[in-house]
């Protein structure tokens, strides 16, 4: 397989022929590894990328161009956010005007990314690039790590440590209720 699309992406799509412009790559997200009814976390999009990456920096004299969508991509974090101010605006049309949400005028308080894989899910709410920022900068993204896929940590993960770890989903919900019922 990586070799077909070597030959493809060396070519500009025409394999057999001679060095060509590559064609648009795109990835639909860079996770590395992700849990699945397997006992041990499976290979994902990511390994498939950088596998491919590395053969064909190998093999050509220019170095792989693509795009990756999905976690921790900002983009993915500011399409949450438009989506969820479109839910807002259509349930309660006169509650905000929220076209005219800034960041430093933000529509939501706070923001809840509840994930099992420190690297994407919770680097992604993390990041300090594009339009996510983090929690104590102003941001409302608040993350927590769940122990039910990915990952399996006693202690918050050290190099993308989230707000909270909990041990299930459900943990995340009830703390997210309690807080926001309180608030």
């Amino acid at each position: 397989m990586i070799q077909v699309l070597c030959d493809i992406l060396r070519t500009g799509g025409l394999p057999g022929r001679e060095t060509g412009h590559q064609p648009h790559l795109y990835f639909a997200n860079d996770d590395l590894e992700y849990q699945a009814s397997f006992p041990t976390e499976r290979l994902g999009m990511g390994a498939f990328r950088i596998a491919l990456e590395s053969i064909f920096n190998r093999i050509h004299p220019k170095a792989l161009e693509y795009t990756s969508f999905g976690k921790p991509n900002p983009s993915v974090f500011q399409n949450a956010e438009t989506v969820l101010k479109q839910l807002v605006s259509s349930l309660h049309p006169n509650a905000h005007d929220v076209n005219r949400a800034t960041p430093q005028s933000h529509l939501f308080k706070t923001l809840y990314m509840v994930g099992d894989n420190p690297s994407v899910d919770i680097n992604g709410a993390r990041q300090n690039t594009g339009f996510c920022f983090t929690f104590q900068a102003g941001r409302p993204w608040f993350s927590i790590l769940t122990r039910t896929g990915v990952f399996k940590g006693k202690e918050n993960h050290a190099k993308f440590p989230a707000d909270l770890v909990v041990d299930t989903v459900e943990e995340a919900v009830d703390y997210i209720l309690r807080k926001e019922v309180t608030h």
